[in-house]
């Protein structure tokens, strides 16, 4: 029997999927900066057995509704980065599923092949969150920064205050981007999926309408939307 494929595929997947995404390296940085930079906000909580509160002390609120929103933002970093290596290690099969069902949209729709649900699902592995985990580290590079003015006196403890605002503010706007964007992408691949099994099934019926020992079965469970389609498609006139 011969074979035809490349051997060089072949052994490129030898150690598991030979795919990368720099979004990775990107989200794992990211989450390690919010990590750090919440370790410094520590210095601005009073003690415990601190009764008297420091005047010189940024509000304790803001300062933790910022290492809540670093905490939570580090967390979606770690969620994006799993999602993402998810997706690469399935990412043949998801492709291989996907353009099937984009020629089944195309002839069941009577339109023609759309990109628009391939270019979904690989969304977040080619970059669709790039931009948001720049201005993550953009707004993150600006508290770190913030820390040392306010420690070396150059900065108001307003305008500190109102940085730790910020941070909370645009972390917690791009989390949720960066979570709808997954949660999409998931959905879509779940919907590509289901749509290649009905595909599937439905070429399974067409292969075995016209085995005599299967048909009387077919005819006799099928509820009363696939009778008709037995009898408009296929022609049967004893359902």
């Amino acid at each position: 029997m011969a074979l035809d494929f490349s051997k060089g595929a072949f052994n490129a997947f030898s150690s598991g999927s030979p795919f990368q995404s720099v979004t990775m390296s990107k989200a794992t940085e990211t989450n390690s900066q919010c990590g750090t930079l919440r370790t410094k906000l520590d210095k601005y909580l009073p003690a415990e057995e601190e009764t008297v509160v420091d005047p010189t002390l940024p509000n304790e609120v803001k300062v933790t509704n910022c290492q809540i929103a670093l905490l939570n933002y580090g967390t979606g970093a770690n969620t994006l980065n799993a999602h993402v290596q998810s997706r690469l290690n399935t990412m043949l099969d998801d492709l291989q599923v996907a353009s099937a069902v984009k020629v089944i949209d195309s002839y069941i729709n009577d339109v023609p092949d759309s990109c628009a649900n391939i270019n979904t699902i690989m969304g977040t592995a080619a970059g669709a969150t790039d931009d948001l985990l720049a201005a993550s580290t953009s707004i993150l590079d600006e508290l770190d920064q913030g820390i040392i003015s306010f420690d070396s006196g150059t900065m108001e403890k307003a305008d500190f205050e109102d940085l730790l605002d910020r941070v909370t503010s645009e972390l917690g706007s791009n989390l949720t981007a960066i979570l709808g964007l997954i949660s999409n992408e998931v959905s879509i691949a779940q919907s590509l999926y289901d749509q290649h099994m009905q595909m599937a099934q439905s070429f399974k019926l067409s292969a075995l309408i016209d085995d005599p020992c299967v048909r009387p079965f077919l005819v006799s469970l099928a509820g009363p939307e696939l009778s008709q389609v037995l009898v408009s498609d296929f022609g049967i006139g004893d359902v």
